[in-house]
């Protein structure tokens, strides 16, 4: 849910208020490309956590902590834009290190998931670690809404910084495993566990390259590359649309979209068992495909774009679609990552699922002078298909069988 607070406030709520403010496109644009690339960078972070741990307090634990504590500070540094036309870069700036604590503080946790749960809970798992985080965005992008109109930045910073407050202390009160400590001067051992901290840089950059590279692998990775970039001029447009064509305000904007999120990440969390028995690639084509549809439906029906009932179903279509994709996509790295070098290799999918993203909403904002609203849809659309097209050929038993090669030296000495 503490992920989903930045998300909010960067993706959600301050795009729809600074069109509002009459930031030109272009502006808007930029701010979600540059602010979102350290999501696209979480695998900088990813070795550093396999090779460095302090075991009393947990494998992940001090990372969550910190991480937390540092996006506490973060977001409480955005109490100093006052105005943000005349510190536009100062926004950027802030955004930036925002969302460089919000994403180590991912790869934290996605590291922990791995480390801790079954194989066969992962599917359940997500569909609920991202309904939290849904549910995180969906609650602050109305709240933030709100509160920027109201009070403007610094309000709205000073209440999300409360909100991580909250979490860094529940993070500061539970323990990784039982007998660790709470605190580094508080009383507990190291907990035993089956996966050490690697022995060197060098040993986890090889175990990667040997995984990272297999057919599956970039099969994969090349489609959510895909889908993400139509995500990201996605962000851009949805509020383009919603204040300059349908006359939305930012409030109601985030709202709307807000409820349509918090709605089908509700729905999303049925999804989970449905990836369990019927497997990854059919779901994520599914909410693929129902990506497209509804892309190409809500391009061709302009007409009824100011019809309320229209607006309200397409924007819960949209999130449905997108958070199935989610959910299954994240099933689908966590299962083909290699025990060895988990965090780091998840860690690099994420990644590059995040850039992804910035790349497209970066790319947008170079061409968005050129491209009506429509044509920037079906450009969506068209990134959605060839994902599609691309995991066509997915085959996780394959996958299965290359990493039980690469076990097999190991399982034989």
């Amino acid at each position: 849910m503490a992920q989903g607070i930045p998300i909010a406030l960067l993706t959600i709520a301050l795009p729809a208020w600074l069109i509002a403010q009459d930031f030109a496109a272009a502006e808007v644009a930029a701010l979600v490309s540059i602010t979102g690339l350290p999501w696209g960078f979480k695998l900088l972070a990813g070795p550093f956590m396999d090779r460095f741990s302090f075991a009393p307090m947990g494998f992940r634990r001090p990372w969550a902590m910190g991480a937390q504590g540092g996006l506490v500070l973060a977001m409480a540094s955005l109490c100093l834009v006052t105005d943000p036309a005349g510190q536009y870069w100062h926004l950027v700036c802030i955004g930036f290190i925002i969302n460089c604590f919000a994403a180590l503080q991912d790869v934290a946790v996605d590291g922990m998931a791995i480390d801790l749960l079954p194989s066969n809970e992962r599917g359940r798992a997500n569909a609920f670690m991202a309904f939290g985080q849904v549910a995180g965005y969906s609650v602050f992008g109305a709240l933030n809404g709100w509160l920027l109109v109201a009070y403007g930045i610094p309000g709205t910073a000073l209440v999300s910084s409360i909100a991580i407050l909250i979490v860094f202390i529940l993070v500061a009160l539970v323990r990784e495993r039982p007998g660790e400590r709470l605190l580094p001067w508080t009383h507990g051992i190291a907990a035993p566990r089956s996966i050490k901290p690697a022995a060197s840089f060098g040993a986890i950059l090889r175990d990667l390259m040997t995984v990272i590279f297999l057919p599956m692998s970039l099969v994969l990775t090349g489609a959510e590359f895909l889908s993400r970039m139509g995500a990201g001029i996605t962000l851009t447009i949805f509020p383009l649309v919603a204040v300059q064509d349908l006359g939305f305000s930012s409030e109601q904007y985030a709202f709307a979209i807000s409820t349509a999120s918090a709605l089908s990440a509700v729905v999303g969390i049925l999804f989970g068992p449905l990836i369990d028995r019927y497997g990854v690639k059919y779901l994520l084509i599914t909410g693929l495909l129902i990506t497209i549809l509804t892309t190409v439906m809500f391009a061709l029906a302009e007409p009824f774009w100011r019809e309320a009932t229209f607006i309200s179903g397409a924007l819960f279509l949209s999130q449905l679609a997108a958070q199935m994709a989610f959910v299954a996509a994240i099933a689908g790295f966590m299962t083909i990552c290699w025990t060895k070098v988990a965090a780091t290799q998840f860690s690099i999918y994420m990644s590059l699922a995040n850039l992804a993203r910035s790349v497209g909403a970066g790319l947008y904002a170079l061409i968005a002078i050129h491209l009506t609203n429509l044509e920037a849809l079906y450009i969506v659309a068209g990134l959605n298909l060839l994902a599609v097209l691309l995991l066509l050929s997915l085959n996780l038993e394959e996958h299965k069988k290359h990493i039980n090669r690469l076990n097999a030296p190991t399982s034989n000495s």
